[in-house]
C-alpha cells in the first residue's frame, strides 16, 4: 500500500493530524467477517467507524473519496508495518518506500495522471472509485457501521 501525502491537498495534512491521536483509537472487529476497524475520535466530537477502505464519516458518505481517517489508518498500518511495535509511537516514523510526499512546488508525479481506481479499472478525473467499488463500499458501510 502506497499513501501520497500532497500539502496542497487539505485531507493529507489532516490526515497527518488525526494519525497523531492513534493513542485515543479504539480498535475492534466486525461481527460479520471479522474484519478489523478503528473507533477515531472525529474533529466534531463525534466518533468514526473507519478501516483502510471505509469509514462512517459524512465525508466519506457524501463525497465517496478517501477521507482524512482512512488516510490516518492507512499511514498508521504503514507506520505498523514498519516499526513491528503494538501501538502507534508518538512521533510518526513512516518507511519512506510506502509513503510518497509531494512537496508543494514539485510537478505532480506521472503516476497521478492516470487515475484508476483500486481494482485496477480506469475512472474519471472528478471518482476516486470505479462504480462496483463504490457501490461495494456503500453496502459494507450501511451493513456494518
Amino acid at each position: 500500500m502506497t499513501v501520497t501525502i500532497d500539502p496542497t491537498d487539505k485531507r493529507s495534512v489532516r490526515g497527518l493530524a488525526v494519525l497523531a491521536t492513534a493513542d485515543r483509537w479504539v480498535k475492534g472487529h466486525r461481527k460479520a467477517d471479522g474484519r478489523a476497524f478503528f473507533a477515531i475520535p472525529g474533529s466534531m466530537g463525534r466518533i468514526y467507524f473507519t478501516d483502510t477502505r471505509n469509514c462512517s464519516c459524512p465525508d466519506r458518505r457524501q463525497r465517496d473519496e478517501t477521507c482524512k481517517h482512512i488516510r490516518a489508518v492507512r499511514l498508521w498500518a504503514i507506520q505498523e508495518k514498519g516499526t513491528g511495535a503494538g501501538k502507534a509511537p508518538a512521533t510518526p516514523t513512516l518507511p519512506s518506500a510506502e509513503v510518497r510526499v509531494i512537496e508543494a512546488d514539485a510537478p505532480a508525479p506521472s503516476v497521478l495522471l492516470a487515475p484508476a481506481c483500486r481494482c485496477g479499472a480506469r475512472i474519471a478525473w472528478d471518482r476516486r472509485l470505479c462504480d462496483a467499488c463504490r457501490e461495494r463500499d456503500r453496502a459494507l458501510l450501511a451493513n456494518d457501521f
